[in-house]
């Protein structure tokens, strides 16, 4: 019998802290037609009434608290009572949420995670004016505080079907905690809003939960491998011969190497063949139990939407298309239309499709390897970044992304909602005029000017009360951005609408003068990838170095990569660095928190950042020597 000691802790824990069945990646059953669910939360002077930042005071005991916090990365739920602007809810469930950001936050010796209230766990007669769940967003990777906020209010006002939110500060038993963004949680609630009491299936695919998710090529070295990119574009020689129509990609370039079409199939909705079975990926991230016959509408739904002339009677395409420009206009380089197939959920109802919006906190251009190197390290060590030839800035790039192309080193075949939509004239008409109407509703009317402000002035104050992870420079540096991005954004846009830019990458590619300059804009201001890897630091970073390069390579870049070709030959003398690189406490520490997959990916990581650390290094004396 095998037993999984991980979910047999999680159970126990979850006995202890609320003394009532668990729900851990468990089923739910659709309650949209209950007529305990309503949308009275909507209305104004409730907690998404956005003209104030709300106050959301968790009432828990300190045993409840510590024990749920310490085991965050299982996600217990633990029970307490809530006051929202003073109302008083009782008998509700809390526990921390996130993927990625759980064990950096973990990592941090931080409680600051994200959170997810059920307020319907134990009793499902109990709600906020109708709202079953919420969501509080940390607002964790984004130094300006506003890129989920301003994400879901242009997705709000373009007719999407997309989450309420607002700012609130999270008390802890009468005391401030922190800001968060108050975000309406994607279930029961939230389909009865959107779709009525018969509101269809929801889905949350992710590429990152698949079961065919395969790192192993990571250790290869052969031309087109993800050592043989990295290698070229550290020494300076992949986007040698590049022109100022070109963009360098740097991350995609290092990813792609990594991750195949074929391992994100399933979740960018490509058809696989009529067995259920293929689909399994879809079926364990479902939000509520999908029945046979669910799963069977969904699969022909997938297949006619990838047979090319049919492919849109199975698409909601107004919503689509709305959801789209949207999308495409904050440039989130972590959603369906980049190599990474998450963050956004599959909505089904009588075999139509459409997206409902998730998590933009990487959104507005600011998930590309620059801001990852200038966050993580520091903005004075963009030497650090390889030379891109004579490729437009990572700036102009986004500012300007092609609104009729607008996927991120994917090909269009491998994201057929995108096909359906822009390869069809009618439909490609129709999304222009959806561009222009939220040109002309939300930035020439000064709409989201005055969005912003109000945004900016709410949240400030409690920057400066150390409410964030954020310091007021920072914050400053990152609102500058939103706003210059905002600008400069429509302005590319409009000129794509009008033919004075080229609306696709193969246009701009030939007329990169028509390209709008983004003076001012640095997208690294609107990333903070440092709370990724928490325990980064230079005494990190050296002793890393020295246990793989030892005596036996030089201690500069070409020693790297030739470290990096010799464990990649002898793979055993990489797994006898194992025990050496556990002596190290961060990384001992953070190692015990995950599981033995978890071992073998932050190894064959280490290899891909190798490169990068020792250029930081040689940055770093580099500076030293010149002060």
């Amino acid at each position: 019998m095998n037993i999984n000691f991980k979910k047999l802790t999680a159970s126990l824990l979850g006995l202890i802290l609320s003394c009532s069945a668990l729900s851990l990646n468990a089923f739910g059953e659709n309650k949209a037609g209950s007529p305990l669910i309503t949308t009275d939360y909507a209305q104004d002077g409730n907690l998404f009434d956005c003209d104030t930042v709300h106050t959301i005071n968790l009432i828990i005991s300190e045993e409840n608290w510590n024990s749920m916090t310490a085991h965050a990365e299982d996600e217990i739920y633990a029970p307490c009572d809530a006051e929202i602007d003073g109302e008083l809810i009782q008998n509700i469930a809390i526990r921390p949420k996130g993927n990625s950001s759980l064990s950096s936050i973990s990592g941090q010796g931080s409680t600051h995670f994200s959170f997810k209230i059920e307020f319907d766990h134990f009793d499902d007669a109990v709600t906020y004016h109708g709202l079953d769940k919420l969501s509080l967003n940390n607002l964790g990777q984004d130094p300006s505080c506003m890129k989920d906020f301003m994400a879901y209010h242009l997705m709000n006002d373009m007719g999407v079907s997309a989450p309420l939110s607002s700012y609130t500060v999270l008390q802890l038993n009468g005391e401030d905690f922190g800001l968060y963004l108050a975000v309406e949680a994607v279930e029961d609630s939230f389909c009865f809003r959107n779709y009525g009491e018969d509101a269809g299936q929801l889905y949350k695919p992710d590429s990152f939960g698949m079961d065919s998710l395969d790192m192993s090529g990571m250790l290869k070295y052969e031309e087109g491998s993800s050592m043989w990119v990295t290698e070229q574009i550290m020494n300076g020689n992949y986007y040698a011969d590049t022109s100022k129509g070109d963009r360098a990609d740097i991350l995609g370039a290092m990813l792609n190497a990594v991750f195949t079409p074929e391992q994100t199939a399933v979740a960018s909705l490509q058809y696989v063949g009529d067995n259920l079975e293929d689909y399994s990926d879809l079926w364990n991230t479902a939000v509520f139990k999908p029945k046979a016959e669910d799963r069977e509408r969904l699969m022909n739904s997938i297949k006619t939407l990838n047979q090319g002339e049919n492919s849109l009677s199975v698409l909601d395409t107004d919503s689509l298309l709305r959801y789209f420009a949207v999308h495409n206009f904050v440039n989130n380089y972590d959603g369906y239309t980049s190599m990474f197939v998450h963050n956004f959920y599959l909505h089904e109802k009588d075999g139509i499709l459409s997206l409902i919006p998730w998590d933009y906190n990487l959104a507005f251009g600011s998930f590309n390897y620059e801001s990852a190197v200038s966050s993580v390290i520091d903005r004075d060590f963009f030497d650090c970044v390889p030379d891109k030839g004579n490729a437009m800035s990572t700036e102009q790039s986004l500012i300007n992304y092609p609104i009729d192309t607008p996927l991120y080193s994917v090909e269009m075949k491998n994201r057929p909602l995108v096909n359906a939509l822009f390869s069809n004239q009618e439909t490609l008409q129709q999304y222009h005029e959806i561009l222009d109407e939220m040109l002309k509703n939300c930035f020439e009317n000064g709409s989201y000017e005055k969005l912003y402000q109000q945004a900016y002035e709410q949240i400030r104050p409690y920057v400066e009360k150390n409410l964030t992870f954020y310091t007021s420079e920072q914050f400053e540096n990152g609102a500058q951005a939103i706003q210059y991005y905002l600008t400069y954004r429509a302005e590319s846009i409009r000129g794509q609408l009008a033919g004075e830019i080229p609306s696709t990458a193969e246009g701009q590619k030939a007329n990169p003068e028509t390209l709008i300059q983004p003076e001012g804009l640095n997208l690294a201001d609107l990333a903070d990838f440092g709370a990724l890897v928490p325990f980064l630091n230079e005494n990190l970073l050296s002793q890393v170095l020295s246990i793989f390069l030892e005596n036996n390579f030089a201690y500069n870049a070409a020693g790297a990569v030739e470290a990096v070709h010799y464990y990649a030959d002898h793979p055993a003398k990489l797994m006898k660095k194992i025990p050496v690189l556990m002596q190290i406490p961060e990384i001992r520490s953070a190692v015990m928190q995950k599981t033995a997959p978890y071992l073998v990916i932050f190894i064959l990581v280490t290899f891909l950042i190798i490169f990068i650390c020792v250029l930081i290094k040689k940055c770093r004396r580099n500076k030293k020597t010149i002060s």
